[in-house]
């Protein structure tokens, strides 16, 4: 449990990064067709193993990729970016532990031990998928974050979102409404099958 924990406190310190480690495509986007411009992606994104759901924002300020690595080479069901602010949030799959509190609080004390950064109380927030804590945090004058634990059917989904100080308030609405949709993808396993 120890490593685990070890492991997921290091991706909040990366996740507050912001741009640091992501890399994006290089080159020209394909020009789209008017055909392409009336299509419009999926409301809710669904983890292609199944373990989790969520609803994205409206319009399109975040691109949605899942199934990537991070910066220590683990898979990453969903890496979420609004490149207009800078702002990121990652899904990381927490399964093997059953304590969502615990296991936020785990979280929040260790980072409370890493220089410039400020750790708010954990508070339970409303989640589709049920049991659901979260606290905020500060890096020094940089960055602000958000890190919640969300029961999600028979998983666990470790939230971890992370934006630039002077990112637009719709940045952490966003976040906050996406951890607050997250729950088993819909036909899944009833709630309570945990």
């Amino acid at each position: 449990m120890r490593v685990f924990v070890n492991s997921v406190a290091a991706a909040l310190l990366v996740a507050t990064a912001v741009q640091a480690r992501i890399e994006r495509p290089m080159g020209r986007a394909p020009r789209r067709s008017q055909r392409s411009l009336e299509l419009v992606a999926p409301k809710l994104w669904q983890d292609k193993q199944g373990a989790f759901a969520l609803e994205r924002p409206e319009g399109d300020r975040w691109s949605f990729q899942g199934s990537v690595r991070g910066p220590d080479g683990g898979m990453l069901p969903l890496l979420a970016l609004s490149e207009d602010s800078g702002a990121q949030l990652v899904i990381q799959n927490a399964d093997g532990l059953t304590n969502v509190k615990a296991l936020t609080r785990m979280l929040a004390e260790h980072l409370t031990e890493e220089q410039r950064v400020h750790v708010e109380d954990i508070e339970r927030v409303l989640a589709r998928g049920g049991e659901a804590y979260a606290f905020s945090f500060t890096v020094a004058d940089e960055a602000r974050g958000r890190v919640a634990v969300v029961k999600a059917g028979n998983h666990l989904a470790l939230v971890i979102a992370s934006w630039p100080l002077g990112a637009p308030p719709t940045v952490s609405e966003d976040v906050e409404e996406m951890i607050g949709s997250l729950g088993p993808v819909p036909g899944a396993l009833p709630p309570g099958a945990f």
